[in-house]
């Protein structure tokens, strides 16, 4: 996946916001803003990818690629 010839990992190291799908019971809005915080993180033992996010009320949160919307890098 890229954009503007630039791959995702790329774009997560830059601190791209990402939107991502929320089904917590707890969650305001489906959908949630967060800023990447490096590149994605590989779970060796399933193949599952995960992108680490700072989120609004300043949480660490680690998502997984699945509920991943959108990518915007930060320019």
């Amino acid at each position: 996946m890229t954009a503007r010839g630039r791959t995702v990992t790329e774009l997560l190291r830059d601190g791209a916001v990402v939107t991502y799908f929320d089904d917590s019971p707890t969650a305001e809005d489906v959908f949630r803003r967060a800023v990447a915080m490096g590149p994605e993180i590989v779970d060796p033992g399933t193949n599952l990818r995960w992108i680490p996010l700072i989120r609004t009320d300043s949480r660490i949160d680690l998502v997984p690629w699945a509920t991943v919307v959108d990518i915007a890098p930060h320019d």
